[in-house]
Parts: C-alpha cells; sequence; structure tokens
C-alpha cells in the first residue's frame, strides 16, 4: 500500500467514525437475524423505522451520527483549545450539549443510561472526576480515536494522561479504561502507516499491557475491578491474533467466549457486545481479516449488537489505515456535518483550528438533533396515514 499522507489518514479516521457510527446507529440493539429480516444485508444509511415501528425514539435520520461522534468531537475541540484533555471543560462542553438545562440530554443522540446518569450528576455540581461509573462500558473507547491522531508519534505520559481525562468523567472500570488506551494506540499505529498484519494485534496488546499496569499504579484509589481483570483487555487482544486463520463464525464465537472469561455482565452472547473485551478485539480482527473499507464496515454492522459504537471504532481504525479516499462516495455523500469533521482532522494534524472556519460544535448539533426530530415526525406522519416504513427513504 502507498505512503499515504498524515492529513488522507486522519481525514478518513474522523469521518470514518462518523460514517461507522450513522451506518450502524439505526441497527443498534437489533441481532444479525433480526436485520436480516428487516433489511436483508444493509449497505446504505438506513433511518430504522422498519426494524422499530413501535419504538420512534430509535428512528434515526439517514445519514447522522450518534453520541459516539459528538463526544469525539467534543474532544476535538478541547485537544484544540487545551493542547490536552482536561476533565472541567470537557464536563462543562457536554453540559453545553445537554441543554436546555433541566433535559440531562439536550442535543446528545441516542446516549445510555449511564451516560444520562453522568450528565445529571454534572448538572448537580458532582465533579467530574467523581461521576465515572463502575461498569465496564465502551463509551470511553467510542470517541478516543482523536488522541491517537492528534498525539500521533508521541507516546508520552501526555497521551497516557489526556486518554485518563478523557476516559474518568464517564468509566472508572479497568476494562473500559484499557479499551479507550487500546483504541488509541490503535488509531496512533495505523496513522504512523504500521502494517496491517497479525504482529499489529502483538504490538497493541503491548501496549495497552503497559497501560493497565500505569493505571493501577496511578489510578487504583478511582478505579474498578483492578483485583480481578487487571490484564482482561490486553489479554483479549492477543487471544485474538490466534483466531485469524479460522472461518468467520469460529472465530467470533471464540471471541465471545474469550470476552466472558473476562465477567462481561449480563453474560456476552455477541462480539458486538457493547463490553470492551468482546468489542475491541471483534473491531481488531475485522481490521485484519477484511480487505477494504467498505467489506469491514458492512460486516461490522450486519452483525447487530452495540452496532454503531462498533461501526464507529473500526471505522476510525480503517480511516487511518486506509486513508479518505477507499470510504465509498455513497457514505460521504450523505454523511452530515462532514465538512465540520474534516475541518477538525485537519486541524488536529496542524494542532491548530487558525484560519479554519470550524462550525461551532454545540450550536451545529443543536441544528442536527432539531433536523432529526423534524425527521422523525414526518416518518410518524406518514406511518399514521397508513405509508409503508421502508427502510432506504431520502427525508
Amino acid at each position: 500500500m502507498p505512503q499515504l499522507p498524515p492529513l488522507d489518514r486522519a481525514r478518513g479516521s474522523l469521518l470514518g467514525l462518523a460514517i461507522g457510527d450513522a451506518l450502524g446507529a439505526p441497527l443498534e440493539g437489533l441481532s444479525a437475524q433480526q436485520i436480516r429480516a428487516h433489511y436483508g444485508v444493509v449497505v446504505d444509511y438506513v433511518d430504522g423505522a422498519r426494524a422499530w415501528k413501535k419504538k420512534p425514539y430509535r428512528w434515526r435520520m439517514p445519514g447522522l451520527y450518534s453520541d459516539d461522534t459528538q463526544q469525539a468531537l467534543a474532544l476535538c475541540d478541547i485537544l484544540l483549545e487545551r493542547n490536552r484533555i482536561e476533565a472541567d471543560p470537557l464536563a462543562e462542553l457536554y453540559l453545553r450539549l445537554a441543554t436546555p438545562k433541566g433535559s440531562y440530554v439536550g442535543s446528545h443522540r441516542g446516549v445510555g443510561r449511564s451516560f444520562r446518569q453522568v450528565l445529571s450528576e454534572l448538572e448537580r455540581g458532582v465533579s467530574p472526576r467523581q461521576t465515572g461509573q463502575v461498569s465496564a462500558g465502551i463509551g470511553a473507547a467510542m470517541r478516543i480515536a482523536p488522541l491517537g491522531l492528534y498525539f500521533g508519534n508521541d507516546e508520552s505520559d501526555e497521551l497516557f494522561a489526556s486518554v485518563m481525562a478523557a476516559s474518568l468523567i464517564t468509566h472508572r472500570d479497568i476494562r473500559s479504561l484499557a479499551g479507550a488506551m487500546a483504541v488509541a494506540h490503535a488509531v496512533r499505529r495505523m496513522a504512523n502507516g504500521d502494517a496491517r498484519n497479525p504482529s499489529f494485534l502483538l504490538w497493541v496488546a503491548a501496549d495497552v499491557a503497559r497501560s493497565e499496569d500505569k493505571i493501577a499504579a496511578l489510578y487504583g484509589d478511582v478505579v474498578t475491578s483492578l483485583s480481578a481483570h487487571p490484564r482482561s483487555m490486553s489479554r483479549s487482544i492477543a487471544h485474538a491474533e490466534s483466531l485469524l486463520d479460522l472461518p468467520r463464525d469460529r472465530a467470533l464465537a471464540a471471541l465471545v467466549e474469550e470476552a466472558n472469561r473476562h465477567g462481561a455482565e449480563p453474560t456476552c452472547k455477541r462480539a458486538t457486545m457493547g463490553f470492551p473485551p468482546a468489542c475491541i478485539p471483534t473491531c481488531l480482527y475485522l481490521l485484519l481479516t477484511t480487505d477494504s473499507f467498505e467489506e469491514a464496515i458492512i460486516e461490522v454492522i450486519n452483525l447487530g449488537g452495540d452496532a454503531d459504537t462498533t461501526g464507529a471504532i473500526l471505522g476510525a481504525l480503517l480511516g487511518a489505515h486506509y486513508g479518505v479516499d477507499a470510504i465509498p462516495d455513497r457514505w460521504l455523500a450523505r454523511l452530515q456535518n462532514r465538512d465540520g469533521i474534516e475541518l477538525r482532522a485537519e486541524a488536529l494534524i496542524r494542532r491548530s483550528a487558525e484560519g479554519l472556519e470550524i462550525p461551532d460544535l454545540v450550536e451545529k448539533e443543536h441544528e442536527l438533533s432539531a433536523m432529526e426530530g423534524a425527521c422523525r415526525e414526518r416518518l410518524l406522519t406518514h406511518s399514521q396515514n397508513g405509508g409503508d416504513l421502508g427502510a432506504n427513504r431520502r427525508l
């Protein structure tokens, strides 16, 4: 593969994150069998109305990303303002996105119970150093790709400290924190041109193992599950290397089995469950066992489960490796806020937003959420008038 300019990889990574998120968001929570029953094979943006007929709040505007990308863009803006991640300004930005006050959600799209709890505590004035939830969720990892791009070749304490500051505001479980480290290091390595081969998994596993040790040494007073799962993330990634030559169904089953060895609650039933030792090794496995951006993203979103998050994580990895030109035009053309995402990618590589007219994040996300609300109302009206809730309408 020819050497790609850093900007091409950064644009590919941030756009890949948003596209994977937008493609997967309407499918979140469905099984692979349910996706096939409602849509066949999903290869483009859908609105989700066909699968979620009785749950309009699950309907999505085609081409619009969810909270995974919103939080990644928030990290971009804090990095560009501060040259690192700091908890207080990040919390303030999350709260600005949650306006109007008292809503707890505001323009945050598709957030889960844990993040709603974080917003609620932040609105009540709880310090962001005390709002991290104890469950082993995937939210810290889904948004972290911009740090891998921004710090690039830098493996210094600043990368580690910024990942921790970005993650502890929502998560305190070692598996969640190490999962964020895994994605940051994997994106960093892909953006630096590391080979997409089996040894890549072992290098990332080694990065994560060092981070796990450092987390235990520096944050042992606040991090949970350290005694039970101190090396779960690095071990599950290393285990994925042994599965690369297996048939797909056997490899996915083995990824699920391995995840359950690391304390999945509830028990992991699919490789794309939003549990770091399941979701992240699965994304890395698909990165290495597919041959294009398009093939990999279509495969992961059609597995169902936490489809928006697996789409976002894998999209960021694929884009950092293949570059922006590998992303299908049909996905780029219908992606909302493409310009705002690309401008942030350029600013990350320059480490400066000077001279770039980046849209204000809060203003833009309020606008996009209002557009999605209007889209949902049109779908509801169409349904109430006896219309078919099809899969690929343009609204």
